[in-house]
């Protein structure tokens, strides 16, 4: 058992919780309702998160520009939903809050700014902060550079200083929205090296990219589109309402063009509105259970053929539902080998997106990438449940990566109005789409190159803490995935329950954490249950608890 600190004759355990987003938000909370009031105040706990709004993070950081919207309907963002017969739990759910701060956006079927989302996770940080004595708690604005561990407990370095805890909780998300490795040494050719994309209100300034400006971006997803509407809307151009597209007025402050290229050339697809009529929940529940089934086969589970065959008869069924002709699963798979295999240009890019921008509206009749996307998203929990903590065989692993990589353009795109936004950009030519040629432009016919593919899960930055815990042998990977190995109850094996990592570290090994949901996983609720029994054993002798 850890050496725990003695403050006036009385033992306190330490706690850490290194990166405090949405993910170690979570943690904190959980902790809190799980030790409960009457014991908190034998507990020391310290949140390192160098960004200025704890709760929110890098991601949600309420100074982002307002333009940059979420792909997350604000009905499925509750971040109490689970808790509500808590008798701490006295806060609201997003749409609650908006009612009394932004009652415009109070409504189903919005995708708000995520700095409005920022402010909501900001007042639930606040919310759960005053469950603790304010001599117990304390919130350090440092990047934390390493972690590590000797015979009295872990020590933690940051800016400015080290310190000792007995448990560690790593929450370190995206480590600071880095550009890829891969993209930054892509950009470097020719002496020419890339400017990141957030902080967009910095990166993306007139004194960075100045107007009239020619702009290369390497990437086509959800950062790429953020990078075109700061660059345009974001500097007081504006989108007239239009049917079926919207109409950009400049305001010559804008970049005179902004190239988009990724390697497959396939964009990000549009997010059903509220114009597309759901289907009954319980259309669902067949093909759910047959997913459920294959509990009995984990760790010999055949993605392809066990698991999306069933994704693939949902979404057959889906559109015979809304009346299309037959369709198979067949056709199904077909469509989708044809979007995967083959690199896309510029026109075969834009329609996509154009046809997806009309079934998402309303405008159009539902088609097959609409109904895999639903089909995806519906079954998605089961999913995560299926292959989370080794649930395929291993040689199974490459085959997921790829599919849910091609999801994540399929399923979890934009909203509408955004895809909407870029379109009309495209028809008016302030943005052209492309691939990424071998070798890639050096840069030399742009005056500004923008790197927007984001660091992966398992690049740790070389600066954090994940990346000198592997090196110590402290953590390990899962081979199939490379995700960090942890247990279901978050915690790092052979740490003897003090050390436990949450987020996209380990995903691959745990499926599905670049989420708001606190409904998809347990384990954070899991860890906060067992640190609870550890930390009464360890102060309930000296606290009479």
């Amino acid at each position: 058992m850890p050496q725990s600190r003695v403050d006036g004759g009385r033992e306190k355990v330490r706690l850490a919780i290194v990166g405090c987003g949405p993910r170690g938000l979570q943690c904190l909370e959980a902790f809190s309702r799980a030790v409960g009031e009457r014991r908190l105040h034998a507990i020391d706990v310290t949140v390192f998160e160098p960004a200025g709004s704890p709760g929110a993070g890098h991601i949600y950081d309420p100074q982002q520009p307002r333009e940059l919207l979420m792909n997350y309907a604000t009905q499925h963002i509750d971040f109490w939903q689970r808790y509500r017969q808590s008798p701490m739990a006295q806060s609201e759910s997003l749409i609650e809050w908006l009612d009394h701060r932004y009652p415009d956006l109070a409504t189903t079927d919005q995708y708000i700014p995520r700095a409005i989302v920022g402010e909501y996770l900001s007042d639930c940080f606040q919310t759960v902060s005053k469950r603790f004595a304010p001599s117990s708690f304390r919130v350090v604005r440092k990047r934390v550079r390493r972690v590590w561990r000797d015979g009295l407990g872990w020590h933690i370095e940051f800016n400015g200083g080290t310190t000792s805890f007995d448990y560690v909780v790593l929450a370190t998300g995206h480590e600071g929205l880095r550009p890829s490795l891969d993209g930054e040494s892509t950009f470097s050719h020719g002496r020419r090296k890339a400017r990141p994309v957030y902080p967009a209100k910095s990166q993306l300034s007139t004194g960075c990219v100045r107007a009239g400006a020619s702009v290369l971006i390497r990437g086509m997803g959800l950062t790429a589109i953020d990078a075109v509407l700061s660059l345009t809307e974001g500097r007081s151009g504006e989108f007239q309402a239009n049917d079926p597209l919207p109409r950009y007025i400049h305001c010559f402050n804008e970049p005179r063009l902004i190239d988009l290229r990724s390697r497959s050339g396939r964009p990000m697809l549009a997010k059903p509105t509220a114009k597309v009529e759901p289907i009954e929940d319980r259309f669902w529940e067949p093909f759910r259970r047959r997913l459920e089934d294959l509990q009995a086969c984990r760790g010999r589970i055949r993605f392809r053929s066990d698991l999306f065959t069933v994704v693939s008869d949902a979404a057959a069924e889906l559109l015979k539902r809304h009346g299309a002709n037959p369709v198979r699963e067949r056709d199904i798979s077909n469509w989708y080998r044809g979007w995967a295999r083959y690199r896309m240009d510029a026109q075969t890019a834009y329609d996509a997106m154009l046809q997806s921008h009309g079934v998402a509206t309303g405008r159009l009749p539902k088609d097959i990438p609409f109904a895999l996307g639903e089909s995806w998203r519906k079954l998605y929990p089961q999913v995560v449940t299926l292959v989370s903590y080794g649930g395929l065989a291993d040689d199974q692993y490459s085959s997921f990566r790829s599919v849910a990589s091609e999801m994540e353009r399929i399923a979890f795109g934009p909203p509408a109005k955004s895809i909407g936004k870029l379109l009309a950009l495209i028809s008016q030519g302030v943005v052209t789409l492309g691939q990424i040629a071998e070798p890639f432009p050096d840069g030399k016919d742009y005056d500004t190159i923008l790197n927007a593919v984001i660091a992966g899960p398992h690049d740790p930055s070389f600066a954090g803490p994940i990346a000198g815990l592997l090196d110590d042998g402290v953590l390990r990977r899962h081979g199939p995935t490379n995700a960090i190995v942890t247990d279901h109850e978050g915690f790092v094996p052979g740490t003897e329950c003090t050390l436990a990592i949450f987020g996209r570290a380990t995903e691959g090994w745990v499926v599905g954490n670049d989420t708001l949901s606190r409904a998809l996983h347990d384990q954070i609720d899991r860890w906060a249950s067992r640190m609870a029994v550890i930390t009464e054993s360890v102060g309930g002798a000296r606290y009479g608890f």
